[in-house]
């Protein structure tokens, strides 16, 4: 059943349930709560991971109301909630603090479950970031949980920038995205910080999670200043032997097919080596085009290149493509599920014919609580056969 919670307050305290409701009588459904906050409370982008045992967790950001955690009252944090069942019912676990800042984790939160070790701590170890910030600077750190995400420790900061300003010419850090490759951790991120650039996209790597190398590039535009690139989602497409990333690329005045942040993606052999690949804009029918806050799975179902599945911030539909990412095999499909700032997407590892779409509230703000629609794939897609290979997974 979903949660209306009224408050959360320090640190550890108990939350308060309320309005119970029925768990939806099929494993696939839409628009079904986890988490309602109170009235003046924001929740949004979500961020999903699926431990071994196929427990989800779910974190989130929190904007206004009492929803904070510190002795001063006045410090925000991530909420994470956990479900045993597929999403069908979901309990509040705990919440991911700023531990060494005393700023607050306050937006973009990022999970991933180790599935092997790294850095002293052993597979099944849960790790989380997420931008701290104050008036002072922007922080991007990383968290670890030992115990799927009860508690949680400071592990350390991968990079640091200028105060939250969206300005061209300020020189923060945003929005970071965490993958284990190989050997090493991967934190991608859009960095503000050369002077080259308005934004770029870049990433850190690290083989111990205390050091990190330097920022590379991912996405960044040589001959064009104003352009900002931002919100990296990465993926693994298994019968291609390639990564996809997905980003949206602010325009300025103008716009593409009436996005103002249109969505593009490029492909790669290494999730290292985005900035030498050839870009593409996701265009349906060459007259429509998704808008802003990109997120993109692969699935094993729809034929022999599988799907990848990508979602916008504007629209309740996903936008798929069964042919090997070919730019002219766009296609978009309604779900049901409504529409949300940053949605995340989640194809489960046991059940790849399902699909998950988690979010919360829009950009603008229209009081929405936080959500998850399961889809039914082989609906979806149709009844073609599954391709070999794990989503989500390197």
């Amino acid at each position: 059943m979903g949660l209306s919670l009224k408050t959360l307050l320090v640190a550890g305290a108990a939350l308060v349930a309320a309005r119970p409701r029925p768990p939806p009588p099929s494993p696939f459904f839409v628009n079904h709560p986890i988490y309602t906050p109170p009235q003046g409370v924001r929740i949004m982008y979500p961020r999903v991971s699926e431990l071994r045992d196929g427990t989800l967790l779910v974190a989130a950001n929190v904007f206004g109301g009492d929803f904070f955690v510190g002795p001063d009252g006045n410090i925000p944090a991530f909420p994470v909630f956990e479900s045993k069942d597929g999403g069908v019912t979901w309990k509040w676990i705990s919440n991911i603090t700023d531990q060494v800042n005393g700023w607050g984790m306050n937006a973009q939160p990022a999970l991933l479950e180790l599935r092997r070790p790294i850095g002293g701590y052993k597979p099944g170890t849960v790790l989380a970031s997420g931008n701290s910030w104050s008036a002072s600077g922007t922080r991007i750190e990383l968290y670890a949980s030992k115990d799927k995400g009860r508690s949680w420790e400071y592990v350390s900061r991968v990079t640091e920038g200028g105060r939250p300003n969206t300005t061209n010419g300020a020189d923060p850090v945003w929005e970071p995205f965490l993958l284990h490759y190989e050997d090493e951790l991967i934190v991608y991120y859009s960095d503000q910080r050369d002077p080259k650039h308005g934004q770029k996209l870049a990433h850190q790597r690290s083989k111990d999670l205390k050091t990190w190398g330097p920022a590379v590039n991912d996405v960044a535009y040589y001959d064009e200043y104003l352009a900002r690139p931002g919100m990296t989602v990465v993926a693994h497409i298994p019968p291609l032997k390639k990564w996809i990333v997905v980003y949206e690329r602010p325009i300025g005045n103008s716009s593409s097919h009436g996005a103002n942040y249109p969505v593009h993606y490029r492909l790669a052999d290494k999730p290292t080596e985005f900035d030498t690949g050839d870009e593409f804009p996701i265009v349906i029918d060459g007259n429509f085009a998704p808008n802003a806050s990109p997120y993109v799975v692969w699935t094993p179902w729809g034929g022999k290149n599988g799907t990848i599945v990508v979602s916008d911030a504007d629209n309740g539909d996903v936008f798929v493509n069964q042919r090997g990412a070919d730019p002219a095999a766009w296609k978009r499909v309604k779900t049901g599920q409504r529409d949300a700032y940053s949605r995340a997407l989640h194809v489960f590892e046991k059940h790849p014919e399902r699909l998950a779409i988690i979010g919360g509230d829009t950009f603008n703000g229209s009081d929405f609580e936080l959500t998850i629609g399961v889809l039914d794939l082989k609906k979806l897609l149709g009844e073609q056969k599954p391709r070999p290979g794990k989503p989500g997974r390197d």
